[in-house]
């Protein structure tokens, strides 16, 4: 869509009403103090997402009136300001009368196109391949299987319910910074095994494409295999089920596996086990930090440069600082 042909939600002011198609991405029901039931709408406009209170309305009348989650609805927001933060409440719904509107117009997607980010992550760990002398076949080959059997949705996937990277093709996204910076890394830190770390990192988050699903839309739900048993124990069972059989080396396999278990880092954080190698204990930095810069930038989006965020990020330990731009603290 054209980022001019609308008003973002982000550029709506408190006191204005917007006006405008949305996409309708999640339908939550509550009910009030007063015992009356509402709904909290997750309204995308392509670029970022609010949450908006639509009151003395239940899910089935919304229904009823043509409106679900992926709906694309004619929305009139009003903008107020509550504990220091706007806050949305919907005037008018209705589905949309544009006939030219998709999902696609409101799905946010990565800044890097989907295909270079998976070539690049391929062209990555072909260039870490490392044979044992001829002993065996590389690690990368089993890593390039892995990602090219379940490509679709190693490309598709959400990498989060929340917290970070929670958009259509996020996972595609974090594990393409992850594996640049798990690559160069290793020009500082020499004894590191690159084929390892770049398998561990393209690798890592694989067991999501099981832990969630992901809607067109870009919203992601936990599964029952999600709930169950989590991506940290389905990411390692797709190595050993990829690997059995095949003429790589044990000791490899063993680390990759102890990779995907121990990269979240603490038994606090769900890690299986805690990192037991330098490959493993750099992987969780990484991840941790890649986690954390993606919520600083989209913090970003709708922090005005020389102020502070009104609340801490959901996923950080304080509010954070926009700098300002340099011709305005001169």
């Amino acid at each position: 869509m054209d980022e001019n042909r609308y008003k973002k939600l982000n550029d709506a002011q408190v006191g204005e009403k917007l006006t405008r198609p949305l996409l309708v991405a999640t339908i939550i029901e509550n009910t009030a103090k007063n015992g009356k039931p509402f709904l909290k709408i997750t309204f995308k406009d392509g670029f970022s997402e609010v949450v908006a209170n639509l009151f003395d309305n239940k899910t089935e009348t919304l229904a009823a009136r043509g409106i679900t989650t992926e709906t694309i609805a004619d929305v009139t927001l009003s903008v107020s300001e509550y504990q220091g933060a706007k806050s949305y409440i919907v005037e008018e719904i209705a589905p949309t009368k544009a006939t030219d509107l998709t999902l696609d117009d409101f799905t946010k997607l990565p800044p890097v196109p989907l295909d270079k980010m998976y070539n690049e992550i391929c062209d990555l760990i072909r260039s870490s391949a490392d044979n044992c002398g001829g002993k065996y076949n590389p690690l990368s080959d089993l890593a390039l299987k892995i990602l090219e059997n379940y490509k679709a949705g190693y490309m598709s996937s959400s990498a989060a319910v929340a917290m970070h990277h929670n958009l259509k093709g996020g996972l595609l996204y974090h594990s393409y910074r992850m594996t640049k910076a798990a690559a160069a890394i290793c020009s500082v830190y020499t004894d590191l095994d690159k084929e390892l770390i770049v398998c561990g990192a393209a690798l890592h988050d694989i067991g999501k494409l099981w832990e969630y699903n992901t809607l067109l839309s870009g919203e992601a739900e936990y599964t029952t295999k999600g709930i169950l048993f989590g991506h940290i124990y389905m990411g390692a069972m797709i190595i050993k089920s990829n690997a059995d059989g095949g003429n790589y080396n044990p000791e490899k396999i063993q680390l990759l596996t102890h990779l995907i278990l121990s990269h979240h880092g603490t038994h606090e954080w769900g890690a299986v086990s805690l990192p037991a190698v330098p490959e493993a204990l750099a992987l969780h930095y990484i991840d941790n930090l890649d986690a954390k810069m993606y919520i600083f930038e989209n913090a970003y989006e709708t922090t005005e440069a020389g102020t502070i965020t009104s609340k801490k990020p959901f996923g950080l330990d304080g509010r954070i600082y926009k700098p300002a731009k340099s011709e305005d603290s001169e």
